[in-house]
């Protein structure tokens, strides 16, 4: 149901290039089925690779899940880099634990995302279980909302 909402969001289905978490942990809404439709559709999937050192991303095309290996972190990343620059990145699909309904989310830690989304000037979506939706979540100065939530049961323009 999430990923028939996701394909209803003009936002989104419009997109030709997507970056997209690759789904690892038991707590995040699965992206495998949707890398794949996107692969199959003829989008660019673009999949970050986290660097602990600056606490950044950077950002690389894949061209099939074989392609990815899972890091010392248990977050799969590309094996081969294929680098793209945030400026080509049309729409982005972020991980959360927890988001509220204005698009304050709290994801894993490190800030990853609120660094790369806070100077790029496309829409952002947040998938989630409809549990993990709150009335509110206290925000910090460095958090950066999402433009829309996608559940179950709803689409959420923040």
């Amino acid at each position: 149901m999430i990923f028939a909402n996701l394909l209803s969001l003009p936002a989104f289905f419009k997109s030709d290039v997507i970056h997209t978490y690759v789904s690892s942990k038991n707590n995040e809404v699965d992206t495998h089925d949707l890398i794949r439709w996107l692969l199959k559709e003829k989008k660019r999937v673009v999949v970050p690779i986290s660097d602990p050192s600056t606490r950044q991303m950077r950002h690389s095309e894949i061209l099939s899940l074989s392609e990815l290996s899972v890091n010392a972190f248990g977050i799969y990343e590309p094996k081969l880099e294929r680098m793209v620059k945030p400026s080509d990145i049309e729409v982005v699909i972020v991980p959360i634990l927890a988001v509220d309904r204005k698009g304050t989310r709290i994801g894993f830690g490190g800030g990853y995302y609120d660094r790369f989304l806070h100077d790029l000037q496309v829409p952002s979506i947040a998938l989630a279980y409809d549990f993990q939706i709150y009335d509110e979540i206290s925000a910090e100065n460095h958090d950066h909302p999402v433009s829309f939530i996608v559940s179950e049961a709803e689409i959420i323009r923040c």
